[in-house]
Protein backbone atom coordinates (compact mmCIF):
# COMPACT_ATOMS: atom_id res chain seq x y z
CA UNK A 1 0.00 0.00 0.00
CA UNK A 2 1.04 3.45 -0.89
CA UNK A 3 2.62 5.78 1.85
CA UNK A 4 0.27 7.86 1.94
CA UNK A 5 -2.46 5.39 2.35
CA UNK A 6 -0.98 3.98 5.54
CA UNK A 7 -0.60 7.56 7.00
CA UNK A 8 -4.05 8.58 6.31
CA UNK A 9 -5.13 5.37 8.70
CA UNK A 10 -2.27 5.67 11.01
CA UNK A 11 -3.63 8.59 12.52
CA UNK A 12 -4.08 7.35 16.18
CA UNK A 13 -4.67 4.35 18.62
CA UNK A 14 -8.18 4.38 18.19
CA UNK A 15 -8.40 4.11 14.29
CA UNK A 16 -5.51 0.84 15.02
CA UNK A 17 -7.86 -1.10 16.91
CA UNK A 18 -10.79 -0.66 14.60
CA UNK A 19 -7.85 -1.86 11.56
CA UNK A 20 -7.86 -4.95 13.79
CA UNK A 21 -11.49 -5.12 13.94
CA UNK A 22 -11.80 -4.76 10.19
CA UNK A 23 -10.35 -8.43 9.82
CA UNK A 24 -13.64 -9.54 10.96
CA UNK A 25 -15.49 -9.13 7.75
CA UNK A 26 -13.37 -11.97 5.95
CA UNK A 27 -16.39 -14.38 4.26
CA UNK A 28 -18.63 -11.23 5.31
CA UNK A 29 -21.05 -10.72 1.38
CA UNK A 30 -20.47 -6.99 0.04
CA UNK A 31 -23.60 -5.78 0.23
CA UNK A 32 -23.70 -6.19 4.43
CA UNK A 33 -20.29 -5.17 4.17
CA UNK A 34 -21.60 -2.11 2.50
CA UNK A 35 -24.23 -1.55 4.66
CA UNK A 36 -22.17 -1.51 7.62
CA UNK A 37 -20.05 1.47 6.65
CA UNK A 38 -23.27 3.58 5.34
CA UNK A 39 -24.10 2.92 9.01
CA UNK A 40 -21.10 4.59 10.27
CA UNK A 41 -19.28 1.38 11.02
CA UNK A 42 -15.93 2.69 10.78
CA UNK A 43 -14.11 -1.21 10.92
CA UNK A 44 -16.19 -1.77 7.54
CA UNK A 45 -15.14 1.75 6.22
CA UNK A 46 -11.23 0.92 6.77
CA UNK A 47 -11.67 -2.86 5.58
CA UNK A 48 -13.17 -1.51 2.28
CA UNK A 49 -9.90 1.07 1.97
CA UNK A 50 -7.13 -1.82 2.89
CA UNK A 51 -8.96 -4.18 0.87
CA UNK A 52 -9.56 -1.83 -2.61
CA UNK A 53 -6.64 0.96 -1.81
CA UNK A 54 -4.13 -0.68 -3.89
CA UNK A 55 -6.19 -2.20 -6.94
CA UNK A 56 -7.78 1.21 -6.97
CA UNK A 57 -4.26 2.11 -7.55
CA UNK A 58 -2.91 -0.24 -10.35
CA UNK A 59 -6.41 0.11 -12.08
CA UNK A 60 -5.98 4.45 -11.97
CA UNK A 61 -2.61 3.94 -13.71
CA UNK A 62 -4.37 2.10 -16.88
CA UNK A 63 -5.47 5.65 -17.60
CA UNK A 64 -2.43 7.83 -16.64
CA UNK A 65 0.87 7.04 -15.72
CA UNK A 66 0.93 9.86 -13.14
CA UNK A 67 0.97 8.13 -9.79
CA UNK A 68 0.46 11.26 -7.90
CA UNK A 69 -3.02 12.11 -9.49
CA UNK A 70 -3.99 8.62 -8.98
CA UNK A 71 -3.07 8.74 -5.52
CA UNK A 72 -4.62 11.65 -4.69
CA UNK A 73 -7.91 10.80 -6.82
CA UNK A 74 -8.52 7.62 -4.29
CA UNK A 75 -7.76 9.68 -1.73
CA UNK A 76 -10.15 12.28 -2.69
CA UNK A 77 -12.97 8.73 -3.64
CA UNK A 78 -12.82 7.97 -0.04
CA UNK A 79 -13.10 11.22 1.25
CA UNK A 80 -16.42 11.77 -0.25
CA UNK A 81 -17.88 8.76 0.27
CA UNK A 82 -17.40 9.13 4.10
CA UNK A 83 -18.81 12.29 4.01
CA UNK A 84 -21.57 10.89 2.01
CA UNK A 85 -21.94 7.58 3.03
CA UNK A 86 -25.48 8.07 4.58
CA UNK A 87 -26.67 9.03 1.11
CA UNK A 88 -25.10 6.39 -1.13
CA UNK A 89 -26.89 4.05 -2.57
CA UNK A 90 -26.26 0.36 -2.17
CA UNK A 91 -23.92 -2.62 -4.02
CA UNK A 92 -23.55 -6.17 -4.19
CA UNK A 93 -20.05 -5.78 -5.72
CA UNK A 94 -17.66 -2.93 -3.78
CA UNK A 95 -15.36 -3.49 -6.54
CA UNK A 96 -17.50 -3.09 -9.34
CA UNK A 97 -18.57 0.65 -7.10
CA UNK A 98 -15.42 1.63 -6.84
CA UNK A 99 -13.59 1.15 -10.11
CA UNK A 100 -16.41 3.20 -11.79
CA UNK A 101 -15.92 5.85 -9.09
CA UNK A 102 -12.21 6.05 -9.58
CA UNK A 103 -12.75 5.65 -13.63
CA UNK A 104 -14.84 8.40 -13.74
CA UNK A 105 -12.51 10.81 -11.46
CA UNK A 106 -9.38 9.81 -12.87
CA UNK A 107 -10.27 10.42 -16.09
CA UNK A 108 -11.78 13.54 -15.34
CA UNK A 109 -8.64 15.27 -14.05
CA UNK A 110 -6.29 14.08 -16.85
CA UNK A 111 -8.86 15.96 -19.45
CA UNK A 112 -8.53 18.87 -17.32
CA UNK A 113 -5.17 18.77 -16.68
CA UNK A 114 -5.05 18.31 -20.24
CA UNK A 115 -7.09 20.98 -21.90
CA UNK A 116 -5.49 23.40 -19.09
CA UNK A 117 -1.76 23.42 -19.21
CA UNK A 118 -1.17 21.59 -22.15
CA UNK A 119 -3.98 22.36 -24.83
CA UNK A 120 -4.01 19.07 -25.77
CA UNK A 121 -6.90 17.56 -27.82
CA UNK A 122 -9.35 15.51 -25.86
CA UNK A 123 -10.88 13.07 -27.58
CA UNK A 124 -11.34 9.84 -25.49
CA UNK A 125 -9.74 11.95 -22.56
CA UNK A 126 -7.35 8.95 -21.65
CA UNK A 127 -4.71 5.83 -22.79
CA UNK A 128 -4.77 2.38 -21.30
CA UNK A 129 -1.78 0.97 -20.57
CA UNK A 130 -2.29 -2.71 -20.13
CA UNK A 131 -0.10 -5.27 -21.33
CA UNK A 132 -0.08 -9.17 -21.44
CA UNK A 133 2.98 -10.80 -19.41
CA UNK A 134 3.03 -14.62 -18.20
CA UNK A 135 0.87 -14.18 -15.46
CA UNK A 136 -2.41 -13.53 -17.98
CA UNK A 137 -3.43 -16.34 -18.86
CA UNK A 138 -5.38 -15.13 -22.29
CA UNK A 139 -5.22 -18.88 -23.73
CA UNK A 140 -5.08 -22.25 -22.48
CA UNK A 141 -1.74 -22.57 -23.45
CA UNK A 142 1.71 -21.12 -22.34
CA UNK A 143 3.15 -18.39 -24.92
CA UNK A 144 7.34 -17.99 -25.37
CA UNK A 145 8.59 -14.13 -24.73
CA UNK A 146 8.20 -14.02 -28.49
CA UNK A 147 4.55 -14.65 -28.92
CA UNK A 148 3.66 -12.40 -25.70
CA UNK A 149 5.47 -9.63 -28.05
CA UNK A 150 3.55 -9.74 -30.44
CA UNK A 151 0.45 -10.22 -28.50
CA UNK A 152 1.27 -6.85 -26.94
CA UNK A 153 2.53 -4.85 -29.81
CA UNK A 154 -1.33 -6.58 -31.24
CA UNK A 155 -2.39 -4.96 -28.28
CA UNK A 156 -1.74 -1.65 -28.41
CA UNK A 157 -3.28 -1.49 -31.86
CA UNK A 158 -6.46 -2.46 -30.43
CA UNK A 159 -9.19 0.21 -30.67
CA UNK A 160 -9.21 1.89 -27.24
CA UNK A 161 -12.72 0.23 -26.25
CA UNK A 162 -11.85 -3.14 -27.42
CA UNK A 163 -8.65 -3.17 -25.05
CA UNK A 164 -10.71 -1.75 -22.13
CA UNK A 165 -12.96 -4.79 -22.56
CA UNK A 166 -9.91 -7.56 -23.17
CA UNK A 167 -8.26 -5.93 -19.54
CA UNK A 168 -11.55 -6.25 -17.56
CA UNK A 169 -12.58 -9.96 -18.39
CA UNK A 170 -9.51 -11.68 -18.77
CA UNK A 171 -7.19 -9.68 -15.56
CA UNK A 172 -10.57 -8.23 -13.77
CA UNK A 173 -12.35 -11.33 -14.04
CA UNK A 174 -15.45 -9.38 -14.35
CA UNK A 175 -18.35 -10.30 -16.34
CA UNK A 176 -19.61 -9.51 -19.18
CA UNK A 177 -22.97 -7.69 -17.25
CA UNK A 178 -19.90 -6.04 -15.01
CA UNK A 179 -18.21 -5.00 -17.76
CA UNK A 180 -21.48 -3.24 -19.57
CA UNK A 181 -21.81 -1.30 -16.01
CA UNK A 182 -18.41 0.02 -16.25
CA UNK A 183 -17.95 0.73 -19.35
CA UNK A 184 -21.44 1.86 -20.18
CA UNK A 185 -22.36 -0.15 -23.03
CA UNK A 186 -25.81 -0.45 -23.55
CA UNK A 187 -26.24 -4.51 -24.30
CA UNK A 188 -23.99 -7.49 -23.02
CA UNK A 189 -23.82 -8.52 -26.77
CA UNK A 190 -22.30 -5.25 -27.44
CA UNK A 191 -19.51 -6.37 -24.89
CA UNK A 192 -19.44 -10.25 -26.02
CA UNK A 193 -19.20 -8.43 -30.22
CA UNK A 194 -16.35 -5.74 -28.52
CA UNK A 195 -14.64 -9.32 -26.80
CA UNK A 196 -14.75 -11.60 -29.53
CA UNK A 197 -13.36 -9.07 -32.24
CA UNK A 198 -10.64 -8.10 -29.89
CA UNK A 199 -9.84 -11.86 -29.72
CA UNK A 200 -9.97 -12.60 -33.50
CA UNK A 201 -7.36 -10.25 -33.94
CA UNK A 202 -5.21 -11.18 -30.94
CA UNK A 203 -5.38 -14.51 -31.48
CA UNK A 204 -4.34 -14.01 -35.22
CA UNK A 205 -0.64 -12.10 -33.83
CA UNK A 206 1.12 -14.94 -32.71
CA UNK A 207 0.19 -17.68 -35.19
Amino acid sequence: MPLKAKRYLDKDADHRAKRVNANSFEGVADLDIWKQFKTGNESAFIHIYELYFEQLFNYGLQFTRDMALVEDCIQDLFIEIRKTRGRLSDTTSIKLYLYKAIKRKVIQLVKYKRSRFHHEPIDEGYQFHFVFSHEHFLINQQLDQEQIHKLNEALKKLPLRQKEVIYYYFYEQLSYAEIKEIMEFVSIKSVRNKAYIALQTLRKSYR
